[in-house]
């Protein structure tokens, strides 16, 4: 043991020694524990881990999809008696649906998210709560329930864990409700990303309403069901109701598949499964990189040490001695990294929880850390570094002892080309980092310059949900136009406006409707267009060009004729022609609306769409209880979002804000996929590109003090500088021209699969595999400059006499 410490002691002794080498590979250490950590614990809750339920592998999802609209839409609550009724295929059948409250307690009151689930939810699922019951069992299914049950993180940050909740009665959307329980700590519901704080009951079924599709559905299957027994089953139900109700289930079917291939709602699985994929490849990358850095430097250093070993082997010491010296050494640098990983790993998914996406329902990038994945990656890159370092270790100890003690290598030329692989191999490794982070680079800078369609500097937003009080549609629009006086009133405002949709909300809203007189869709289901509903000025304000016909205005009254505007994409697809403007489009329900304008198509969901056909309808002639206001002007934001808020506050005190932000920063929140892969693999890109330089250094370095006397020799027989220069940086300058080869074929097969998550950027984009190879050989020559430079000094007197 005392041996063991005093291994340990000299370790550390050693790598201070040398802290820049040290803290370079603790760094990337470092960054491979954390990245590792990250991309496992991703792909782990996105794809693998089961929610805290019973029987999980028993549960499917079910949803609605249009033959000629969105895929994997929620269902109606007449669908879902439907599929309710198939009792000898589900044992149960839930819904549930993210909802907007206004929470309530000791006065103070907040906005947060919940779900209304029917009332058998918790029963179906198996959750048991940790507190309390769930919703009241026996009880009639169309009865009301003031009941709610909260989450345990709620519990927590309003009651301090007591008990006592069960009494206590909160607000909820300014009705008395009572407590009923708290969920388990370790249940953060059933959507990915997504962590509702209450869940309430939901309403009695309105079965009369089919078309009103607001719930995604669980179901559990009976014992002995299979998958495609249930997708046999709900697809026969699916096209008896094509029969029976054509107007609202014409073109509609249901879709049955695994919870576990809808723990991520599966429009969004393969963007998620090729950032999953994209992470643990940089990951692999990133272990790779430190342990050919790890394995060069070691082989250095034990070819420098190569006298000291000679020594303590001739004094006696044991080959086993040695190897548990060098291995140590290992350890303590695989231990000092090990540390750092935990504290950047920590770090990361502080930032990473922190962040939320633009969106009323806010979605998080919540990556729970699990133990075992954190230890997993920890052993791996433990585990490798030792690996690395016993080769290095093994064949210092079967060095001759008597080459060693004359400073004479035995097998030099086996440890020179060694470390030549191992240059070649950080060169190739490093060079495919590069490329990616050129290309995340380029994508970034193409999304930046994106055409959004409308202008965002000086806006600023704050939303609002008077329905979360109650409020009925006239006392809204009455509320809406006395926030817009007010607000126009505001020192430095130049145009007020509302909409229910914010550009890169995400909060994507859909209306079946067609051209007036169009049979087209009559047997495939009517078209599902974006809708938006905006008031007067709103386009105005946006700086949206009106590219035919009119904005809203004071004409379009709830009384008035109902008209709509549309934006160019939209006009092209119904009247490529020209001519929309007068046109009518009829609903589903047979009303028409008359389009009085056209306005530029802009971007509405991500910043790489396609042209989307979007409509707007007036705020005056629709209502909406939850209403972005979104002001233009100048002068400080802060300031001005600040009177907005105490403008709300002056109209209703109990009516809370959220979404309160410029216009430019929730624009930049859209960017954040593009900046976060561009920040994070160009750091990592950047690192490599530095241990790559250290490793070539070190090997030229070390050539130039292995061929000290040949380069005396040739100086005394007349060899010039240049000579000099191409004899010492020759070798270096094969080793990086070989690994940006090998490097280079690498990033071309590797990008292919990057190619969904870049903006505006090909995934062989020309000027990134020209520009990472050329930065490449440019630092490389930076890197070997410094030993060739003393090479080119060197005595040649002194040389000769070298040993």
């Amino acid at each position: 043991m005392r041996g063991l410490w005093a291994d340990i002691v000299y370790g550390v002794q050693l790598q201070r020694r040398t802290p820049a080498v040290t803290a370079s590979l603790i760094a990337i250490l470092a960054v491979t524990i954390a990245a590792n950590t990250i991309a496992f614990s991703l792909v782990e809750r996105l794809f693998l881990k089961a929610p805290p339920v019973r029987d999980p592998g028993h549960l499917t999802r079910i949803y609605t999809t249009f033959a000629n609209g969105p895929d994997y839409f929620t269902l109606s609550d007449a669908d879902l008696a439907d599929i309710r009724a198939l009792d000898a295929i589900f044992a149960g059948v839930v819904a549930e649906a993210p909802t907007a409250v206004s929470f309530s307690v000791a006065g103070d009151a907040e906005r947060l998210w919940g779900e209304t689930v029917s009332r058998d939810y918790f029963a179906v699922l198996g959750v048991t709560p940790a507190v309390g019951r769930t919703f009241a069992a026996g009880r009639d299914a169309d009865s009301s329930d003031d009941s709610v049950v909260i989450s345990y993180r709620l519990w927590r940050r309003a009651f301090h864990l007591s008990t006592r909740v069960l009494d206590e009665r909160v607000l909820l959307n300014g009705r008395p409700c009572r407590v009923a329980g708290v969920a388990p700590e370790t249940f953060h519901g059933m959507m990915v990303g997504v962590e509702p704080e209450m869940w309430r009951p939901a309403a009695a079924l309105r079965r009369d309403d089919r078309g009103a599709r607001a719930y995604f559905a669980i179901g559990r299957l009976q014992p002995g069901v299979t998958i495609e027994h249930a997708r046999g089953a709900v697809g026969a139900l699916a096209r008896r109701l094509q029969e029976s109700y054509p107007a609202t289930n014409r073109g509609v079917r249901f879709e049955v598949i695994a919870e576990a291939d809808g723990r991520v709602h599966p429009s969004a699985r393969g963007g998620a499964l090729d950032l999953s994929t994209a992470l643990a490849g940089v990951s692999a990358l990133l272990l790779l990189l430190a342990c050919a850095n790890i394995a060069g430097i070691l082989l250095v250093r034990a070819a420098a040490r190569g006298r000291e070993i000679g020594i303590r082997l001739a004094l006696g010491a044991t080959r086993r001695r040695i190897v548990r010296q060098l291995l140590t050494e290992s350890a303590v640098l695989a231990l000092f990294a090990g540390g750092a990983g935990l504290v950047l790993t920590w770090t990361a998914v502080r930032m990473l929880s922190a962040v939320r996406l633009p969106m009323r329902v806010p979605l998080s990038i919540d990556v729970p850390v699990d133990a075992r994945v954190l230890a997993f990656s920890l052993a791996v890159t433990i585990v490798a570094t030792l690996l690395v370092g016993a080769a290095p270790a093994f064949a210092a100890s079967r060095t001759d002892v008597q080459a060693l003690v004359k400073r004479e290598e035995a097998g030099a030329r086996r440890g020179s080309r060694a470390r030549a692989a191992l240059v070649a191999a950080q060169v190739a490794l490093a060079l495919v980092l590069l490329i990616g982070g050129a290309l995340f680079l380029r994508s970034l800078r193409s999304a930046a310059r994106v055409d959004l369609g409308f202008d965002p500097s000086g806006i600023v937003m704050t939303s609002v949900d008077v329905g979360l009080q109650g409020y009925p549609d006239t006392d809204a629009r009455r509320f809406w136009t006395r926030l817009r006086d007010r607000a126009e009133q505001i020192p430095g405002t130049e145009a007020v406006s509302f909409t229910s949709a914010v550009p890169f909300e995400l909060n994507i809203t859909t209306v079946p409707i067609r051209p007036e007189g169009s049979r087209s869709g009559d047997n495939d289901g009517w078209p599902q267009i974006d809708a938006v509903t905006v008031d007067a000025g709103y386009f105005h304000t946006m700086a949206v060009p009106v590219l035919a016909g009119r904005d809203f205005d004071q004409r379009d009254t709830i009384d008035a004729q109902p008209v709509a505007v549309v934006n160019d994409a939209l006009a092209r697809r119904f009247w490529p022609d020209g001519g929309a403007v007068g046109r009518r489009l009829t609903r589903r329900n047979g009303d028409n609306v008359v389009i009085v304008g056209v306005v530029r198509t802009t971007k509405h969901i991500t910043l790489g769409e396609a042209p989307r056909p979007l409509v707007y309808f007036p705020l005056a002639q629709r209502g909406s209880s939850a209403i972005t206001l979104i002001a233009r002007g100048a002068g400080s934001p802060s300031s001005r979002l600040r009177a907005i808020g105490d403008v709300v506050h002056s109209l209703d005190a109990a009516v809370p804000l959220y979404n309160v932000t410029t216009m430019e920063d929730h624009v930049a929140v859209a960017l954040l996929p593009a900046t976060a892969a561009a920040a994070v693999l160009s750091a990592i890109a950047a690192a490599a590109l530095v241990l790559t330089s250290l490793g070539l250094y070190g090997s030229v370095w070390e050539t130039v003090a292995r061929r000290t006397h040949e380069i005396g020799i040739r100086r005394a027989l007349g060899a010039d500088d240049a000579h000099v220069a191409r004899v010492v940086a020759g070798q270096a300058i094969r080793l990086v021209v070989f690994g940006a080869a090998v490097g280079t074929a690498i990033a071309a097969a590797a990008t292919r699969f990057v190619g969904s998550l870049l903006y505006g950027v090909a995934s062989n984009d020309a000027i990134s595999f020209a520009a990472a190879p050329a930065v490449l050989l440019f630092v490389s020559a930076c890197a070997a400059a410094r030993p060739a430079s003393r090479a080119i000094r060197m005595n040649p007197a002194d040389a000769l006499r070298y040993e």
